[in-house]
């Protein structure tokens, strides 16, 4: 049987000093939940995930979002979730603004290996071998990040 997995609030494994999972493949997990504080020009590139759904809800502040063309800031209670093969990404693009606190679910869960993997690395995040590590779990680089997109880097 099952067993229900209670996590408290500082607990959860940490990578990139902005995701604590919640939830993932290390506890069997059929999802990855995580709670994000996303600093001003932190978000990944554009980006397509393979098999998982990629799920947003903003706790606190103001997400800029791009889904395929488009680009829209996402508040408080907004919800975006997006199917596999769709490029997306993410940023807090308000210089003025603390970081923005996200939940975010992805379905099927395992995304925390991969960053597992790339914090072994110790690489940038622009190298190849990150961009390879991120192909083997199912994540591949479309585009630039919202920075660079919109001219603010």
């Amino acid at each position: 049987m099952a067993e229900a997995r209670i996590v408290k609030s500082s607990d959860g494994e940490v990578y990139e000093r902005l995701w604590r999972f919640k939830h993932g493949s290390l506890t069997g997990g059929r999802f990855d939940f995580m709670v994000g504080n996303i600093g001003y020009l932190q978000g990944p590139p554009l980006h397509v995930h393979d098999d998982q759904d990629d799920t947003f809800y903003v706790l606190e502040g103001v997400l800029t979002v791009q889904v395929g063309d488009k680009v829209l800031d996402v508040g408080p209670g907004d919800f975006v979730s997006v199917p596999p093969g769709v490029p997306h990404t993410f940023d807090n693009t308000k210089k003025d603004q603390p970081p923005v606190k996200v939940c975010n679910l992805m379905t099927p869960g395992g995304l925390d290996a991969q960053f597992r993997d790339i914090t072994a690395l110790n690489e940038p995040r622009d190298s190849p071998k990150v961009a390879e590590v991120r192909k083997k779990h199912g994540v591949s680089t479309v585009g630039p990040t919202l920075g660079v997109k919109l001219g603010l880097v």
